[in-house]
């Protein structure tokens, strides 16, 4: 009998709670969910644009790849924000779904959003007025260039 009992209190005892009040077997191989809002950069690449001929490339701006954690949540979430050819002004952003939003000169949401979908480069198009028959690259920044 005594046997049994402690067959029965090893499952309870593995399955305690964490601080939050929430049973984890085996929380160790877990994250914890994040206790404040961090955001940081990953990738920053330059957006180029061109009708027919590859040289003639102009730069429209830079698009800057972030990597979000919100406060309670244990994943990181991608969000990318597109800046001005200079490279100093946001002038929108694309959600983790694909949603172009841009800023219009108070810095506020222009509503509807510019596109909806999961084509990079035609959100691109359409964000900056250029012609589907265009072109579009995102480019690695060569440091030396």
């Amino acid at each position: 009998m005594k046997r049994l009992a402690l067959l029965l209190a090893l499952p309870a005892a593995v399955s305690c709670t964490n601080q939050y009040g929430h049973p984890e077997e085996f929380s160790w191989g877990f994250n914890k969910p994040a206790t404040e809002t961090t955001s940081s950069r990953i990738e920053r690449r330059e957006i180029v644009a061109w009708g027919t001929n590859p040289k003639d490339k102009k730069r429209l701006g830079f698009l800057y790849k972030n990597e979000t954690k919100v406060v309670g949540s244990r994943e990181y979430r991608d969000s990318y924000a597109i800046y001005d050819r200079l490279g100093t002004t946001q002038i929108g952003f694309i959600t983790a779904e694909g949603v172009f939003y841009r800023f219009d000169k108070y810095g506020h949401f222009e509503q509807p959003a510019v596109y909806e979908g999961k084509i990079v480069v035609t959100g691109l198009k359409l964000f900056f007025g250029l012609p589907l028959s265009y072109n579009v690259d995102l480019e690695e920044i060569d440091p030396y260039k």
